[in-house]
C-alpha cells in the first residue's frame, strides 16, 4: 500500500541515460544507480536530457515535475551527487517520505558508504580524517575574502591497493559530515587525490592513466546508502547497494606491456609494448 498522497510509481519515472532503479518501498523511497557524467538536476533549462530524470526541475521545491496525459507526475531529489561521481541517489515519490528521509540527513542519521581510487596507498590502513574546510560565503555576487572554516570527517580503510602497474588504492569511505566536495577534498589534503579528479586531482597523472587505459571519469562511486527511519508510526529499514563500475577494475589491473584497458587516447600508432613499460610511477 503506497501513501494516499502518491500517484507516482517508480515504473513512472523518465529515467535518463544510463540511469538504473536499483529498488523501491510501498513508502514511496526509491534508489536509481546514476552513471558519472550525469547531473543529478538540470542546472538550467534544456539540460534535462543530461540530468538523473528527464523532467522538468523546480530549484526552489527541489522537485522533478512531468506530465503524462492528464496525470502531473513528481518525484523530490532527497540527495545529490556530482556529475562526475556515479552510484546510489535517493529520490521520494511523495512529500511525507522526503521529509522524513531529509530530516534523516540533516542529523546525520544515513549511512553512506562511498568508494574512491586514489593516487598512493595509504601507509595506515584505516583510521579517520578530521579537517577543518573553508566555505565561501557571498554577499550578493560577490565572494568575501576568507570564508568559513568548517569541520569534516571521514573514516577510510584500504579496501584494495595495487600490487604494479598504477600506485593507486581502493578506498572505502564514510563520510560522518555532509560538506560540499568533502570527499574530494579530504583524499587531496591528505595527499591522495582521487584519480581522474580534474578540481582536485593531479592533472599529470591523471593524463598518464587516461591515456594508458582510456578512462577518464573520476573514480568516485556511492557504493551503499542505507538507513532506519520512522514513517507512518513505525520504523523501518531501507538499503540501497550499487556495483563497482568495470573503470575502476581497469585502472587497478593495468600493468604497463599489457593491452588491459580500452584503446590508448592517442593518435599514433601504438607500440607492441606500452609507453609505461619498465617505467616508475612519480609517487
Amino acid at each position: 500500500m503506497t501513501s494516499p498522497q502518491q500517484i507516482t510509481q517508480a515504473s513512472d519515472l523518465p529515467l535518463g541515460s544510463g540511469v538504473r532503479l536499483i529498488t523501491s518501498n510501498k513508502h514511496g523511497l526509491v534508489a536509481l544507480d546514476k552513471p558519472a557524467g550525469l547531473m543529478s538536476h538540470p542546472n538550467k533549462e534544456g539540460e534535462s536530457k543530461r540530468s538523473l530524470l528527464q523532467a522538468s526541475y523546480d530549484y526552489d521545491d527541489e522537485v522533478y515535475t512531468w506530465q503524462v496525459g492528464e496525470v502531473q507526475h513528481r518525484a523530490w531529489l532527497i540527495n545529490r551527487l556530482d556529475s562526475p561521481t556515479s552510484g546510489v541517489i535517493l529520490l521520494a515519490l511523495n512529500e511525507d517520505i522526503n521529509t522524513a528521509i531529509k530530516q534523516l540527513f540533516s542529523t546525520h542519521k544515513v549511512t553512506k558508504v562511498y568508494y574512491a581510487l586514489v593516487r598512493r596507498v595509504p601507509s595506515v590502513p584505516a583510521g579517520s580524517w578530521s579537517d577543518s574546510l573553508k566555505k565561501d560565503v557571498y554577499h550578493g555576487k560577490k565572494l568575501i575574502k576568507g570564508g568559513q572554516r568548517i569541520p569534516a570527517e571521514t573514516r577510510y580503510q584500504v579496501a584494495k591497493a595495487a600490487t604494479g602497474g598504477f600506485p593507486v588504492a581502493l578506498l572505502r569511505l564514510l563520510p560522518l559530515t555532509g560538506r560540499t566536495h568533502q570527499l574530494r577534498v579530504q583524499c587531496q589534503n591528505h595527499r591522495h587525490p582521487i584519480v581522474g579528479d580534474r578540481t582536485y586531482g593531479s592533472f599529470s597523472f591523471n593524463k598518464e592513466v587516461a591515456i594508458e587505459t582510456g578512462e577518464k571519469r573520476m573514480m568516485l562511486h556511492s557504493g551503499e546508502t542505507s538507513m532506519r527511519y520512522p514513517f507512518q508510526g513505525k520504523m523501518h529499514d531501507f538499503k540501497a547497494e550499487s556495483e563497482l563500475p568495470e573503470a575502476f577494475d581497469r585502472v587497478m589491473r593495468f600493468r604497463p606491456g599489457r593491452n588491459v584497458g580500452k584503446p590508448m587516447l592517442s593518435s599514433k600508432k601504438p607500440n607492441s609494448r606500452s609507453s609505461l613499460a619498465g617505467r616508475r610511477f612519480r609517487r
